[in-house]
């Protein structure tokens, strides 16, 4: 069954999916600027909870861009979402993939 508010008003569809594209965004930022700082760092680097403070971080950052952009931020926050989640894909990838990265 679909909302009968999201099909008659076609903004706040784009309005809700710029949210979801925010958190998206934000989150995978936040997972690659712990990796970063964990590559920077070392083995000494607690990843335990930075990795869950830094992913919250992003995503509430992420979903309060979206927010303040509103339905226009539709398409800027889709497209960082996707470049953001492939980034961190193929990190995750490379990293399993390479000798003694796992």
């Amino acid at each position: 069954m679909s909302d009968p508010d999201v099909t008659e008003d076609p903004d706040r569809l784009r309005r809700r999916l710029s949210t979801v594209f925010g958190w998206l965004a934000g989150g995978a930022l936040g997972l690659l600027v712990n990796y970063a700082l964990f590559m920077l760092v070392g083995e000494g680097y607690e990843t335990t909870w930075t990795t869950f403070v830094l992913f919250l971080a992003g995503a509430f950052g992420g979903m309060w861009v979206a927010d303040r952009l509103g339905p226009r931020g539709f398409k800027p926050l889709g497209i960082a979402a996707g470049l953001l989640f492939s980034i961190f894909a193929l990190v995750v990838v490379t990293t399993l993939l390479t000798p003694g990265g796992s």
